[in-house]
């Protein structure tokens, strides 16, 4: 028998992920996840335990992976916000497996995560009243278009990536913009202030 190979934990996560993003959860067992990791299934065993306890590892890794997808260096709060806007949409079309195990386990539970810190209540009050103070409106005001925005955002990436929607990416990005200009526009602020912000 040959000396045992010695995988490190991190790899056999990021092989998960990447399975994931190519044929979805439902290819990985740890039959399938030790092939892909070019090893015996003794190191995922070992790592985790069990499948459940690798399920569980994974989703928190992949969470991770889209934060850092979300994160933006640009200090304007309007452009971090619409930046992770984006990037929602990007992987309803380019990663469509990734979004679905992200948003439901296998059985259907749903992580606790959610989509990471887009909904950190702290960073989005900071956010609200950055905007806020951007467009001239109420705090409130601002929270409310921020909470409606990442509803339609969400709503419209689940359509794109279970097919049930068939558009472009230039089609959801304009989709996304409308949106918030009709929405920016009810709550007072200059269809060209808007328009500009979306720019």
């Amino acid at each position: 028998m040959g000396r045992s190979v010695r995988i490190p934990k991190e790899k056999l996560l990021q092989t998960g992920l990447e399975m994931i993003i190519k044929d979805g959860y439902s290819s990985i067992n740890i039959t399938s996840l030790a092939r892909e990791a070019g090893c015996s299934t003794q190191p995922v065993a070992w790592h985790f335990g069990n499948m459940e306890n690798f399920r569980k590892e994974l989703a928190a890794y992949a969470q991770n992976y889209v934060n850092e997808k979300m994160r933006s260096d640009t200090k304007d709060p309007l452009m971090s916000f619409l930046h992770t806007g984006k990037v929602i949409i990007d992987m309803a079309f380019d990663e469509p497996k990734l979004v679905s195990f992200i948003r439901l386990s296998e059985s259907g539970t749903e992580f606790s995560e959610g989509t990471g810190f887009v909904f950190d209540d702290k960073r989005n009050a900071a956010l609200a009243s950055d905007i806020a103070r951007k467009f001239g409106i109420p705090e409130s005001a601002a929270a409310g278009f921020m909470q409606a925005a990442m509803v339609y955002t969400h709503g419209l990436s689940t359509l794109i990536s279970t097919g049930l929607l068939s558009c472009e990416k230039s089609g959801a990005y304009k989709m996304l913009t409308d949106f918030g200009v009709v929405y920016l526009k009810g709550l007072g602020v200059p269809e060209s202030i808007a328009e500009k912000a979306y720019d």
